[in-house]
């Protein structure tokens, strides 16, 4: 039959569903492009509201058509939550990981590669060890941490001590010990880390490092820590045993702002702290001691919170420009400042009038100068692990530093075996 050309057309079936589902489709597209409608970024962070919400204001205000949902995760539950928001598809768009997390990370391939993102701010921040796997970057540090040496002023006086000088290599670090610790009377001359997971590897190995010691190789295939140098540093950390006390990370701060310890290595979170504890105490901040005078560095931990986001992000263009802000130099520098227990990854910090002033957390960021960070190979908590478990074995007298030392790298070449 011919169809009269004066009546209406009717679209076929399948031809209108598709154009349903087409105009469906386009409306989120059109009403976000309507006045005043703002797209949204998902942000999972680890800061207290006080701290972060003046940073998501400001971005807000410089980004009038971005709308940020902050959601603060804790420190005791958080990791659980992202990797099963990771399996389940229901990431947000930009998170907060701690950088012992980037190996596991790395290694489920669930993140964006943000390489063509960063590129220009390659040169302006420090630590993209880790969050980079060869030239390929993962993430952006924001802000980094590290352990350096703080040592009592007063207690270096009474021993006979000079103190307006912190020691600088080995020798002098147990002989300034030793004097502190005659002085009796409850007072210890240097605080030994022991007992504690994730502490104890970020005061011992300081030494190994700043010996040339080393845990893999180049390629992370192969475990180097079955050295000389590891054996020598452990001797070491296990003479100062001889002259302090053995406690946990947050004894040893108390009695140090107690005035109980004369030395001890810790982190910028005492900045916080002692004003508030312990506000007479008279005290200093100095890079952890090498070897001697002609051999080692100045070495300690570094780590660091880091942005990401995932391939599974709904909103990833804004995301990166959220990080992008975060770790603008006046924006890290501002949470730092507040926080008063991380430094920003900033290069040339230093020069800030904020560090000029305070030169004890100014020691810091020179710390970071020769300070190693963990190497993103997936099983290397279990390698820090094994570090602390034998390290704790020498401590309490059940084994040698050489056999500590060389059953450490057992467990540690087994685990790059596995891998």
């Amino acid at each position: 039959m011919i169809q009269d050309p004066r009546a209406p057309r009717r679209m076929p079936a399948l031809a209108r569903v598709a154009s349903v589902l087409a105009l469906a489709a386009l409306l989120p597209f059109a009403l976000s492009c309507q006045p005043g409608a703002k797209r949204t970024v998902v942000f999972w962070q680890f800061w207290q509201p006080e701290l972060i919400d003046p940073l998501i204001a400001k971005f807000e205000e410089e980004n009038p058509g971005i709308d940020v949902q902050v959601e603060q995760l804790t420190w005791g539950s958080g990791r659980e939550k992202i990797f099963a928001a990771i399996a389940s598809d229901s990431v947000p768009d930009l998170c907060e990981l701690g950088s012992t997390w980037m190996p596991r990370m790395l290694e489920g391939g669930a993140l964006v590669d943000w390489s063509a993102g960063l590129a220009d701010l390659k040169p302006t921040l420090r630590g993209w060890s880790l969050c980079s796997i060869g030239d390929a970057i993962y993430g952006v540090p924001w802000v980094l941490g590290t352990r350096a040496l703080f040592y009592n002023k007063a207690l270096f006086a009474r021993a006979g001590l000079d103190s307006s000088r912190a020691p600088e290599t080995w020798d002098q670090l147990y002989a300034a010990a030793a004097a502190i610790d005659r002085l009796g009377a409850g007072v210890h001359g240097y605080g030994v880390q022991a007992g504690e997971s994730q502490v104890l590897f970020k005061k011992f190995m300081p030494y190994a490092w700043g010996n040339g010691g080393r845990v893999l190789g180049d390629a992370l295939e192969t475990s180097e820590f079955d050295s000389p140098r590891n054996v020598e540093a452990l001797e070491f950390y296990l003479r100062l045993k001889d002259v302090g006390v053995v406690e946990r990370q947050q004894a040893l701060d108390r009695m140090f702002k107690a005035g109980a310890i004369g030395l001890q290595i810790s982190g910028a979170w005492l900045f916080r702290s002692i004003p508030r504890d312990a506000p007479d105490l008279r005290y200093g901040v100095a890079l952890v001691p090498r070897p001697s005078r002609e051999r080692g560095t100045h070495a300690s931990f570094a780590g660091g919170e880091l942005l990401v986001s995932f391939d599974a992000s709904k909103n990833k263009e804004d995301a990166l420009k959220l990080a992008r802000f975060l770790v603008r130099p006046d924006n890290a520098l501002a949470l730092s400042a507040a926080a008063k227990n991380v430094q920003p990854a900033t290069l040339n910090a230093d020069t800030a009038a904020y560090y000029r002033e305070r030169p004890q957390e100014q020691t810091m960021l020179h710390q970071f100068e020769t300070a190693v960070t963990a190497p993103n190979h997936p099983a290397w908590e279990d390698m820090e692990a094994a570090i602390e478990q034998q390290v704790e074995e020498a401590l309490h007298g059940r084994k040698s530093a050489a056999q500590a030392v060389a059953d450490a790298h057992a467990k540690i070449q087994e685990l790059v075996g596995q891998r």
